[in-house]
């Protein structure tokens, strides 16, 4: 893909300084990136979320987890650390297998989801950003066209992708079908040693009962677990609703 708008080197990609001379116009690297960021499906309000605007400030330095005695600040500050820790080995040519990113609703998962996924785009990695009943959806819908090789075209994005984010893998109704596709993308990337970056609402215990045993071995198999804590009464998108409402009546 070209890019014409460019004064440089007029969408050659290289500009010719003289008889013997040649370079890579920068124009070609913004373009590569572009391309990463478009490919990614990320919407806008996305790609907005990166690691410097995660905000360590809704997270309690009182409340514990009975579990092991950390403050839900301590669990977020090494749940931040692990996932800058994935990005960086993903970038370093590594491939660290996965993480599987838990918490309650409006516990911070997806913003730390999409700031890995932009830490990888803007560091020349392709990624797949996949809402999972989005994905499920989409491959439905394939069907109205009637092409098998559509369906597959869908399943293999997810499975051949460089790095895979599957966000909201949660307590939804799985029909035998939709389990037998999660477990096809799940299962390929772990026989291919593909990074892979799970989010949901779901304990590691609890996913063979929403989804299917076979499914929650190979998770557990792929993916560290990260977990990210806020009262039960609280939820951080509600929070930062309610102080965006508020400074636009000042």
């Amino acid at each position: 893909m070209e890019n014409k708008e460019c004064p440089e080197c007029g969408g050659r990609g290289i500009i010719i300084k003289d008889a013997n001379t040649a370079s890579v116009c920068a124009c070609t690297g913004r373009l590569k990136a572009a391309n990463l960021v478009n490919a990614s499906h990320m919407t806008e309000n996305l790609r907005e979320k990166t690691f410097h605007n995660f905000s360590l400030g809704y997270y309690s330095k009182t409340q514990k987890d009975p579990y092991n005695e950390k403050t839900h600040f301590e669990i977020a500050v090494k749940a931040l650390e692990t996932c800058k820790s994935f990005s960086r080995e993903c970038i370093g040519g590594k491939k660290p297998g996965g993480l599987y990113i838990f918490g309650q609703v409006g516990s911070g998962k997806t913003h730390l989801a999409c700031s890995i996924a932009n830490e990888l785009t803007k560091g020349g990695i392709e990624v797949l950003f996949m809402v999972v009943p989005d994905y499920l959806d989409e491959i439905k819908h394939s069907w109205e066209q009637g092409s098998d090789y559509k369906e597959k075209e869908i399943l293999d994005s997810a499975r051949e992708v460089a790095v895979l984010i599957m966000d909201d893998l949660g307590a939804h109704s799985y029909s035998e079908w939709t389990k037998s596709k999660i477990y096809s993308v799940i299962n390929h990337r772990i026989n291919k040693s593909l990074p892979t970056v799970i989010t949901s609402n779901l304990e590691y215990l609890e996913i063979g009962n929403y989804l299917d045993f076979r499914i929650s071995s190979r998770i557990t198999e792929l993916c560290k677990p990260v977990i990210v804590l806020v009262d039960k009464n609280e939820d951080i998108r509600l929070q930062k609703l309610i102080e965006s409402t508020q400074r636009q009546m000042v």
